[in-house]
């Protein structure tokens, strides 16, 4: 009788001992679960505009007294690609805007994300390649929190600028907006026709910026490699995206040129159908135009060095 209650005992301090095994992992990870707090985030949307001076700018209305020469032009087309948005924290550091799933005007890939910002909506001088829809924001989130400025590039990331037009989804999958060489982006594209007398020397004014002194064939499955990347970096210190919007301003951004003077020889051999007459800036070093139009963006033509830009402004909502 004894030796039953032996046993007995010893089966009772087993089977407790093998219950308590078991209940560790499990207390293990309710306690784990009950100290991972979830980041609380709250939406953001950084809204852009066109403005010369005080005056809105659009496809429809002429745009008065640009440039050096003080002309009158049409707005042709207004595009740029967004890239690398972050908000800065009071008190120092920033975070960076997670977008959300990819749609008609973002897309993300792995830790590359685009915006494409269309203020051009296809009617008056617009029309030749422009579109009815158009999009003025970054729409994203981060995490909650007091933020009082912004930073961005108008720019494509490398992985995802010299890539086949079509084969990639939308906003990079048009052609208005690529480049022959490399498969690259053009990140902003602003055009301006000719709206005043006497006649421009082009009647076309480009200003196209993209990635210049490229190797490399993507078609062929290489990667594409530029020199020049020429990916500038806007900093606003003081931006709050409920009240204010970012103006692309273009009486700084075309202050410093002609935009109705010298064509510029885009010449390609002396083959007569391979010369062209544009005016402008096509992000090319040997450009007279690129120089003062890249300064006002931030950017030092012919290196890698970013400088403090003035073709964008922090303005009422």
């Amino acid at each position: 009788m004894e030796s039953s209650k032996k046993i007995g005992a010893i089966v009772a301090s087993l089977a407790l001992g093998l219950l308590t095994i078991l209940a560790l992992p499990v207390a293990a990870d309710a306690q784990a679960g009950h100290g991972k707090k979830k980041t609380k985030t709250q939406k953001v949307a950084i809204g852009f505009k066109a403005l010369n001076g005080s005056t809105p700018v659009n496809c429809s209305q002429p745009i008065t007294g640009l440039g050096t020469t003080s002309r009158t032009a049409k707005l042709a087309d207004l595009r740029f690609y967004v890239s690398d948005v972050k908000l800065l924290r009071k008190g120092g550091g920033s975070v960076k805007v997670k977008l959300p799933g990819s749609s008609k005007w973002n897309y993300t890939k792995g830790n590359s994300a685009v915006t494409l910002i269309d203020l051009e909506n296809g009617a008056g001088a617009c029309v030749a390649e422009g579109t009815n829809a158009t999009n003025a924001f970054v729409r994203g989130k981060v995490p909650k929190g007091k933020y009082v400025g912004v930073r961005y590039s108008v720019s494509v990331p490398d992985a995802l600028s010299h890539t086949d037009l079509t084969a990639m989804p939308a906003p990079l999958n048009l052609t208005a907006m690529g480049w022959s060489w490399q498969y690259g982006r053009k990140f902003m594209k602003i055009e301006l026709s000719e709206g005043d007398t006497p006649a421009w020397a082009s009647k076309i004014y480009y200003l196209h910026v993209g990635s210049t002194d490229c190797t490399g064939d993507p078609a062929a499955g290489e990667k594409a490699k530029c020199a020049l990347p020429n990916r500038n970096q806007v900093t606003l210190k003081k931006f709050n995206p409920a009240r204010q919007r970012i103006a692309i301003d273009f009486k700084n951004l075309f202050g410093g040129v002609n935009i109705a003077g010298e064509s510029m020889d885009m010449g390609m051999g002396d083959d007569m159908s391979g010369m062209m007459d544009m005016g402008g800036c096509m992000s090319a070093t040997d450009s007279p135009d690129c120089e003062p139009l890249f300064k006002t963006l931030g950017l030092k033509l012919g290196t890698t060095k970013k400088t403090g830009q003035t073709a964008f402004r922090v303005v009422r909502k």
